[in-house]
């Protein structure tokens, strides 16, 4: 089967913002070179979650895990992304959906933020005195 990996930003009026999102998007497919990757935005910024499913499925996508990098269960990914996910299953009802939900539940954050303390340490030994 066919499946594409839609890999949802939230979206900003910080065009550095969204420059960093396709750039962790090249850097992934680089990494995973067997996946397919596309990208799409919550909101503000194109392509919109709606026409990132879209483009999966015009390119032969039948099944689409949608990933929003958001780390918490709040109303976007609790509410809005699966309600655009709904919306699409009943326009491609052939398509299988996966939604991954929130990051915070896939991944140790602890984990992830002692990998960030430490590399801070190693780097400047945690020092920002001016």
């Amino acid at each position: 089967m066919k499946s594409a990996y839609l890999i949802i930003a939230h979206g900003s009026k910080d065009e550095g913002s969204n420059e960093a999102f396709w750039k962790f998007l090249e850097d992934f497919r680089k990494q995973y070179s067997s996946r397919w990757v596309e990208g799409a935005f919550l909101e503000m910024v194109k392509p919109s979650i709606s026409q990132g499913i879209e483009n999966c499925i015009e390119k032969g996508a039948l099944e689409i895990f949608v990933i929003p990098l958001m780390l918490f269960p709040g109303r976007h990914v609790k509410d809005d992304i699966p309600r655009l996910i709904q919306e699409s299953k009943a326009k491609f009802p052939a398509i299988d959906f996966h939604y991954a939900g929130p990051l915070s539940e896939k991944t140790s954050l602890a984990e992830v933020v002692e990998q960030k303390a430490k590399a801070m340490k190693a780097k400047n030994h945690g020092s920002l005195r001016r």
